[in-house]
Order: C-alpha cells, then structure tokens, then sequence
C-alpha cells in the first residue's frame, strides 16, 4: 500500500508541474532514461551487497559469484585473489577497479550516466533565457523532483520487485 501512495504522490506531483507549466515532454527525452537506468543500477548495487544470495541470486543463479558476489569479488583486484600478492594489474586497485568486479563496474556506469545526464539538463537549461530567475529556479526545483521520482522508480524496480529479498 505504501508503494502505491508514493507513486500517486509523485504522479500528481507530476501532473500539478505539468499543467502549470506547460510541461514539454521532449525536454526528458535524454535526462528521464538516463535517470531510470542509473536508479536501475544503483537498484542492482544494493541488491549485491545486501542480499545477494536470499535477492539477486535467486533471480539470476547463473552470475558468476566471482565477479557479482562482493564478499568474494573485491579479491579479483588481486593477484590469483590474494591481496598479500599485490595488484593484479598495474591500476586494478584504483583506475580500473571497474574492470574487476560488478560493485565498481556499476558504481563507475551510474556515475557516469550521472554526469551525462547533469551535463544535458545544464546544457539545454542554459539555453532558456526567456525565463525570469524566479521561474528558472522554479523550473529546476521542478525538474529535480520529476528527475528524482524517475530514478527512484528504477531503483525500486530493481531493489523491490526484480531482485527482492525472499
């Protein structure tokens, strides 16, 4: 029941923005699909490390426990897993410690997506000089919320329903 009502809050949230200010659909072409998949993935991080076999597991028993399992995956930055030996590669403890597991594979791609969606509302909202400063800081309080409840959905997709402790 709780999840119903935060969606009809946000959904009429959503629709009070739209018939104020003439909400235009196409502004969220790029930002609203990026926000979902970063809240998808950040959905997914959180299903690894706080319950990936009673979660995740059960939803994907073929993962590889090496890459995906964090209480065994952080050693994959070590030689032959053995953090007594070293880095495995030179940087696979720092730099590219994405290429070693799932956890920072993941937290590097939200990251990313992150800023490319940042970089794309700052970019499209620069070019709205029309609006007086109290709109813009309207638009973009609104544009927050809108942004915010998007990948909050995508992380309760994954974290709630796809990967769900059982």
């Amino acid at each position: 029941m709780k999840k119903i009502t935060t969606l009809n809050c946000l959904l009429l949230l959503f629709f009070n923005y739209q018939s104020k200010a003439q909400l235009k659909l196409k502004q969220y072409l790029v930002a609203a699909p990026v926000m979902l998949v970063t809240g998808m993935i950040d959905g997914t991080i959180e299903s690894i490390n706080y319950h990936y076999e009673d979660g995740f597991k059960l939803t994907c028993p073929n993962a590889n426990d090496q890459f995906w399992n964090p209480a065994v995956s952080w050693k994959n930055k070590y030689k032959n897993n053995d953090p007594a030996q070293g880095q495995k590669f030179i940087g696979s403890t720092n730099v590219f410690a994405f290429t070693t597991d799932a956890y920072h594979l993941l937290r590097t791609t939200n990251r990313t997506l992150t800023g490319v969606a940042m970089a794309y509302y700052i970019n499209q909202s620069y070019r709205e000089k029309e609006l007086t400063k109290k709109k813009k800081w309207l638009k973009i309080g609104a544009d927050f919320l809108i942004l915010t409840a998007i990948r909050t959905v995508g992380f309760h997709f994954t974290y709630s329903l796809l990967f769900r402790k059982q």
